[in-house]
């Protein structure tokens, strides 16, 4: 299905972009993942108690976490986004549920996102992510 219809053209770019991070994300394919990372980003995740500085960091967190298989994807969806575009800033915030860990012992989680984009050369990057829990229904 086409999430872009309907959208202003900006938002619409910058969601294309969010759909293709999150693609690579859940087919733990971590070459596509970081074409989408710019080397100065910062995350914050639960499955750590640091921030993630820089991409050399973000890189070795993604490929211990898939090693692991505590990260490993069996699916993920995106519910309820918000696109805000600010000039050659973005800010997207959405509810995500996917399945998480090892193939066997995968469990459901529910997770809220916030991540910043900073238009560069033309092409949508993402600068910071934040993604935290949500209560269990």
């Amino acid at each position: 299905m086409d999430e872009t219809r309907g959208l202003p053209h900006d938002q619409a770019e910058v969601w294309s972009a969010v759909e293709a991070l999150n693609q690579a994300f859940a087919k733990n394919d971590p070459e596509k993942y970081f074409d989408w990372i710019d080397e100065e980003i910062t995350i914050l995740i639960p499955s750590s108690p640091y921030r993630i500085e820089g991409i050399v960091d973000d890189r070795e967190e993604f490929e211990f976490g898939l090693r692991e298989g505590y990260t490993k994807v069996g699916y993920f969806q995106e519910l309820q986004p918000k696109i805000q575009v600010f000039g050659d800033v973005a800010l997207v915030t959405y509810y995500s549920r996917g399945s998480y860990g090892p193939e066997g012992k995968a469990g459901t989680l529910y997770l809220k996102e916030t991540d910043v984009l900073v238009k560069k050369n033309g092409r949508w990057k993402f600068v910071h992510i934040h993604v935290s829990g949500t209560p269990q229904a």
